[in-house]
């Protein structure tokens, strides 16, 4: 093999060192810096002595000119340049030893998410050139390092091209499809045709990236093709969902969205900036509504209420569907043309919203939410047009819902109802629809009797449909469940999943994630109910169906972990809890952060764990660091903030701080109070923990007045033989000890220990 005769070179202050990469117009070298000034490590860019003509001069100096200019922390620095001894450019850059973006992820074994994070480093780096107006027109796996740290570095602008005005004659020519600077797999149609490329062009070549990123595969297999063939590809046939790559179906829905967007045809229909495609990434992220996704009522309500998966459940159930608001119109195909009027009819309503406040006229500026507050207003005069003004209220709902103000989602639900019940010819499926949408805003609100209410009146619309075996039904059935159960219910919760259990099953029978959701839903219920054998087995069927269906670190498998711990302490076996509470922290901290809701939740529960283990001072730790969250990212609605003071109380009490634990007992009560209705099983188990401190205090009397009605409201909801009932039970037998009644001690000692109540 012929030596580089290169090497060794000296090269201004620069030695060069090995070859590390050749491209058209010269080669790329490792080199260090031999001067006695500092020690440094760069890579120097040399222009070969063979690569002829003025063009090509220029367009090396173009490019280190372009360097010159960016300056983010993931783009390769320029750091010197100028000419050789013979008369050749060279410049010299940031060393960055690292491996292409692909292959760094597949050897971290990197999980979906991890990708994604990955990858808005490439977006943030190309933003940045695209905002100095430099496209870089050559993006590929190979020109995106990785270092051993996971920095990303954006290398090669060698084909870029400024996009100022004031570049005049000296922008250098177009680069066309066929010049040897493309790179087929990731070249832009307007690339290929040799049409003039703009940052849409950047945009695409992000989407081949994503891809490839995602699926370990590209849109267009190129390999052994004629250029008109490849042309005809990439230029007229749509990219294949990378949900159908195999392996790859947990990308169904936002992320197959947001990949074929970016890989549009027409420049102008992708995202129209590297930012753009990024907000998209991070909303996916976030379980917010994603740009590329049609923006339907039911897919804003469904995100919304996955994000919001533990306040309305209580840390208990993972949230089905609650997507009514099409539930009428999937049923008839022969009403789309209708179904399309309504929809431009509902669009231009909230158009002329938008358009109507004149901040010129009214002095100041106009917010969304008084744009939301005056349609709203205007939906009265829909009153002629029932048909359009459910459709706009059942939208007002779900905004009002988005923002957090659920009496006024429950008042537009009201009204939809209402119009429903007028429309002629009657329909009862709409006016169905209409009542699961406000029986979803009152249960955002807590107010759960009244939510059942209106499902239970729902359910008497559907008449037979509510238990068809279709996704409606399916949706129906875990909306009911979830309701039962929070209302204490678990015993008539467990049916109407058992019953969503079996639709799905099916319906999809190898869709692993879904059946997994139903799984879990179901194991919650059980554990709920106090059936902790079926519990158990219906949490490892989730378990198992999810690491089939997810890569990896995922939420849903986090969640499904994180409630079969509670499972697998309540049967006696704390080490496995132990390991699954650590492992959910884990993966919650990687995927959230440890300020998260849902990492709130594994910390309390972990403290409870630790506090059942007879660890009081760690499980205090753990509490506090739920509690000291109150504020910031909880809010006192939130379960978490009421169990984690309830936990903090007890491990206090075990240490003896008396005082104090009843002060955190009292306040997590009062939170519950104001959550929950009067007669749930839970306020009936705060006032028995309450009372145990109290016995200690010697307040004997008033521990009784919230011991006795608590095991009675424990009994009925919760069975005999719940533990709640049984702890109940032995703080009776311990308060008529300390109190110095000792036949009614030994009353409800018996008692405990038959689990029967006393005649």
């Amino acid at each position: 093999m012929t030596q580089d005769p290169a090497l060794n070179m000296r090269i201004g202050p620069y030695q060069l060192v090995r070859r590390i990469g050749t491209g058209g117009m010269g080669s790329v070298y490792e080199a260090a810096r031999a001067d006695a000034e500092f020690e440094q490590r760069v890579a120097v860019k040399l222009m070969r002595a063979s690569a002829e003509g003025d063009l090509a001069v220029r367009r090396f100096r173009y490019e280190r000119r372009i360097l010159a200019g960016l300056d983010h922390r993931n783009i390769a620095a320029l750091i010197d340049g100028g000419i050789t001894v013979d008369g050749q450019p060279y410049f010299a850059m940031e060393y960055v030893d690292g491996v292409p973006l692909t292959t760094w992820a597949d050897a971290h074994h990197l999980t979906l998410r991890q990708r994604l994070v990955l990858f808005l480093q490439v977006t943030a780096a190309v933003q940045h050139a695209h905002q100095l107006l430099v496209v870089h027109r050559d993006l590929k796996p190979g020109n995106i390092l990785v270092t051993e740290s996971g920095t990303v570095k954006l290398l090669d602008f060698g084909i870029a091209r400024l996009l100022r005005e004031d570049e005049g004659s000296g922008q250098l020519p177009l680069t066309q499809g066929d010049q040897p600077g493309l790179t087929p797999d990731y070249a832009a149609p307007e690339q290929w045709r040799g049409l003039p490329v703009g940052p849409a062009a950047d945009v695409y070549a992000l989407g081949v990236i994503l891809y490839e990123l995602l699926t370990g595969r590209r849109p267009f297999d190129l390999r052994n093709k004629m250029r008109a063939e490849i042309e005809q590809l990439v230029c007229h046939q749509p990219a294949p969902r990378p949900s159908r790559v195999p392996g790859s179906r947990q990308l169904r829905g936002d992320l197959d969205a947001i990949v074929l967007m970016a890989l549009r045809k027409e420049p102008e229909r992708r995202y129209g900036s590297a930012a753009r495609l990024a907000k998209d990434i991070e909303r996916h992220l976030d379980r917010l509504p994603v740009v590329a996704r049609p923006d339907r009522l039911e897919y804003r309500l469904a995100k919304f209420i996955r994000r919001r998966r533990l306040e309305l459940v209580a840390g208990v159930l993972v949230l089905g569907s609650l997507s009514w608001g099409v539930v009428a119109t999937r049923r008839h195909a022969s009403r789309a043309l209708h179904e399309q009027e309504q929809a431009t009819a509902v669009t231009a309503f909230f158009a002329a919203m938008l358009a109507a406040p004149d901040p010129g006229q009214l002095g100041r500026d106009i917010t969304m939410r008084e744009v939301l507050d005056s349609a709203a207003a205007r939906a009265d005069a829909l009153r002629p047009q029932p048909d359009l003004e459910v459709r706009v209220r059942q939208v007002l709902t779900s905004t009002y819902s988005t923002l957090g103000d659920f009496t006024m989602a429950i008042e537009q639900a009201s009204r939809a109802v209402e119009a429903a019940r007028r429309l002629a010819p009657p329909d009862r499926g709409r006016v169905a629809t209409a009542l699961g949408n406000l029986s979803t805003a009152l249960e955002l609100d807590g107010e759960l009797e009244r939510a059942d209410t209106a499902l239970v009146e729902a359910l008497a619309m559907l008449g037979d449909d509510a238990d068809a075996e279709t996704p409606d039904g399916v949706t129906f059935l875990d909306h009911r469940g979830r309701l039962r159960s929070r209302l204490g219910d678990a015993r008539g919760a467990v049916p109407f999943l058992v019953r969503a259990l079996a639709i799905q099953a099916r319906l999809e029978p190898d869709n692993d994630s879904a059946l997994a959701y139903a799984h879990h839903n179901l194991a919650a219920v059980y554990g709920e109910a106090g059936e902790d054998d079926s519990a158990d087995a219906h949490f490892r069927a989730a378990l198992a169906l999810e690491a089939r269906a997810f890569d990896g670190i995922h939420p849903l498998h986090a969640s499904t972990l994180n409630a079969y711990a509670t499972i697998l302490e309540r049967m006696g076996r704390p080490e496995a809890a132990d390991s699954a509470y650590r492992e959910v922290l884990r993966m919650r901290k990687i995927l959230l952060g440890p300020e998260h809701p849902d990492y709130a939740w594994t910390m309390f529960s972990y403290a409870d764990l630790l506090l059942s283990a007879g660890h009081p001072a760690d499980a205090a730790m753990w509490a506090r660091r739920v509690v000291a969250l109150r504020g910031r990212t909880l809010d006192d609605s939130h379960p978490a903030v009421s169990t984690g003071m309830q936990v903090l109380g007890r491990a206090l009490a075990a240490m003896d701080s008396l005082e104090v634990a009843e002060r955190w007992l009292r306040e997590s009560l009062t939170l519950r109070e104001a959550a929950f209705p009067a007669d749930h099983w839970l306020l009936a188990s705060s006032r028995s923990v309450l009372a145990e401190v109290l016995v200690r205090r010697g307040r004997f009397a008033e521990a009784e007045r919230l011991l006795l009605p608590a095991e009675r409201r424990l009994r009925e909801v919760r069975g005999a033989t719940s533990q709640p009932a049984r702890d109940t039970r032995r703080r009776l037998a311990e308060l008529y000890t300390a109190w110095g009644r000792p036949v009614e001690a030994a009353t409800w000692r018996e008692t405990e220990a038959g689990n029967t109540p006393p005649l």
